[in-house]
């Protein structure tokens, strides 16, 4: 079961760029909100409210209320699927959702008020944090780096210090998760600020369409 979830972990890669990437979009193009990172949307949330009252840091409660909601149903389509299907399928279920709401996102961007596109991408983001957190056997979150820095510390202390097993292999994997963060975040900032900002709704989509493909071909792999 191990190995095959281990062939699987680049979902938490792509998971992460794609948190890093709407993280960047939401804070530059729809008024410095984040769609993960939801201590620093309440930071944001405070400071505005603070400057100006609650109809200047409104726009920050939708995407934490959709972020909280993402979770909550991740968590009952896992607890779902678990009994229900194998682990293949179970992730071809999870990235067949996650591949529905971006198309949703990115054809909305267009139509939807502001207020209802970022409450879609907050629930795409807590549903994605809940749903794909395993990186080659360590578990990492794949939109809150707070957590992945201290826990990178950690690692990096245990694996020097105590030379305890394992620890170098989680200190590598929370490192690429940070580093896949970063470079998501700067890529869609990049997009943000030198080109439409629409069109890294359609990169994230497309990239996690081929995610999909993916499953689906290792899963039809896996059977014969």
């Amino acid at each position: 079961m191990e190995t095959n979830r281990s062939a699987f972990s680049w979902l938490t890669i792509l998971a992460t760029f794609s948190m890093g990437a709407i993280d960047a979009y939401t804070y530059i193009a729809h008024d410095e909100t984040f769609a993960s990172a939801q201590t620093g949307n309440m930071i944001v949330f405070a400071v505005k409210f603070a400057q100006g009252g609650i109809g200047k840091a409104w726009v920050n409660i939708p995407i934490w209320v959709g972020f909280a909601l993402g979770c909550f149903v991740a968590q009952a389509t896992l607890s779902w699927l678990d009994s229900r299907q194998t682990l293949g399928r179970r992730y071809l279920w999870l990235m067949s959702i996650v591949v529905a709401t971006m198309l949703l996102a990115a054809v909305g961007q267009i139509w939807f008020s502001e207020l209802v596109l970022i409450f879609i991408l907050g629930w795409l983001s807590g549903y994605e944090l809940t749903s794909f957190r395993q990186l080659k056997g360590t578990t990492v979150n794949n939109g809150i780096m707070t957590g992945n820095t201290k826990n990178l510390m950690v690692g990096l202390y245990r694996w020097l210090i105590d030379h305890e097993e394992g620890s170098r292999t989680k200190f590598i994997w929370l490192a690429v998760t940070l580093l896949t963060f970063i470079v998501g975040a700067g890529g869609s900032a990049v997009l943000c600020t030198m080109s439409n900002p629409d069109s890294v709704m359609w990169i994230i989509f497309a990239l996690n369409a081929v995610g999909l493909l993916g499953v689906y071909f290792e899963l039809n792999r896996d059977m014969e």
